[in-house]
């Protein structure tokens, strides 16, 4: 995105800093873990994690990059490259935590220590999206939210290394760009 687009639709959200273009920890924005603590992206630093999207009464592709991503999840574990996944909601109004419960049961998630679901309001989803370039719109009369499937594998100083879709794009060049933990060879 260009630096110049962004500040506007920044400065647009009420967002008073400028971030850096290129690093998800310097968004200005706060989110809500399903515990109902606020954290910042800045919670990471120093850390590889997955980032994604998606909201709990999606249809369409959520139930798919769920399960993609759980199926990531283990792969990562038995390459003995745990990470953490970091998925955060389209849809504020709708994502409580009673909801976000609900989806950890639905997919089996209640035990997945790693992943963490965020939830923010709009401005800041839509902050992190188009920093992200990550699209997505709501149909004003279903209420339904049309979106992009990427995963973004994130570097520990907050940039994107790489990507994939949540659909179709096989795993492996994601895994391997997943550097093994210190001490540990590949």
């Amino acid at each position: 995105m260009k630096p110049l687009l962004l500040s506007l639709c920044l400065a647009a959200s009420g967002a008073a800093a400028q971030p850096d273009a290129r690093n998800v920890r310097s968004l200005p924005t706060s989110w809500k873990t399903e515990a109902g603590k606020q954290v910042s992206l800045e919670a990471w630093k120093g850390r590889w994690y997955a980032l994604t999207f998606i909201y709990t009464s999606c249809a369409g592709s959520c139930p798919l990059t769920t399960k993609k991503l759980k199926r990531l999840d283990a792969a990562l574990e038995a390459a003995g490259k745990p990470l953490e996944l970091v998925v955060v909601s389209l849809d504020p109004a709708h994502d409580t935590p009673p909801m976000l419960e609900q989806y950890r049961a639905r997919y089996g998630l209640e035990n997945a220590k790693r992943w963490n679901i965020l939830v923010g309001d709009d401005a800041q989803v839509r902050t992190l999206t188009m920093l992200l370039e990550f699209k997505y719109t709501r149909n004003p009369e279903s209420g339904v939210i049309l979106h992009d499937n990427t995963v973004y594998l994130i570097d520990p100083k907050g940039t994107v290394h790489t990507s994939m879709s949540s659909l179709d794009q096989p795993m492996e060049a994601f895994i391997e760009a997943v550097p093994a933990p210190a001490g540990k060879k590949r």
